[in-house]
């Protein structure tokens, strides 16, 4: 009883009787290998359906004097991941079971709400509430009139200042001065004959 390892293209997968059929093509080892393997058998080595035909794989089989065993099927074309990644791997797959619990919202909801009845029943927490929302809104208004009459920014400039920056400017034509802008002096100069 000892194991062989064998390399070939899988070139046919039948099933019939509870068994599948592997034929795999050894090319040099003397041609056209059958291996067989239970439905069960079958499913563990292939979890994700049938392999891919015409691809090279790496089968190891157990054979006795009365039949063979199919023990482990590789493809030699599949993508290997390191050993090093199966840990983080198991890790995210845990994933999505952690976010059923991340995403029950409903025990949270509950106790929320628990939480909002104590604190409106509770008249001295309430009553403390609304002090901070008045003295907030006291102060708001506050600001607002400050504003409105001036104390901040407002004071750096003098009333002469105000006057001087908010005064119409004359447009006087620099003598380098673009087509755009002759035109827009000339179109003013228009406007101011025609009132």
């Amino acid at each position: 009883m000892s194991n062989i390892t064998m390399q070939g293209k899988l070139v046919q997968v039948t099933r019939g009787n509870g068994l599948y059929m592997l034929s795999l093509d050894t090319d040099n080892a003397g041609g056209l290998l059958v291996l067989p393997a239970t439905a069960e058998r079958y499913h563990t080595l292939f979890p994700a359906g049938d392999p891919a035909l015409n691809d090279q794989y790496e089968v190891t089989f157990n054979q006795t004097r009365d039949q063979i065993t199919l023990l482990n099927v590789f493809d030699l074309a599949a993508e290997v991941i390191p050993a090093d990644l199966v840990p983080t791997l198991t890790a995210t797959q845990d994933f999505d079971l952690q976010g059923d619990d991340f995403m029950d919202t409903k025990k949270e909801t509950t106790a929320l709400e628990e939480r909002l009845a104590a604190i409106r029943q509770d008249e001295t927490l309430m009553q403390n509430i609304q002090t901070v929302i008045d003295q907030e809104e006291n102060e708001r208004l506050a600001k607002i009139k400050a504003r409105q009459d001036g104390q901040g920014i407002e004071q750096l400039f003098t009333e002469e200042e105000i006057a001087q920056m908010s005064a119409p400017k004359t447009n006087t034509q620099p003598q380098g001065a673009s087509l755009s802008a002759r035109t827009q002096v000339s179109a003013q100069g228009e406007e101011t004959k025609g009132e």
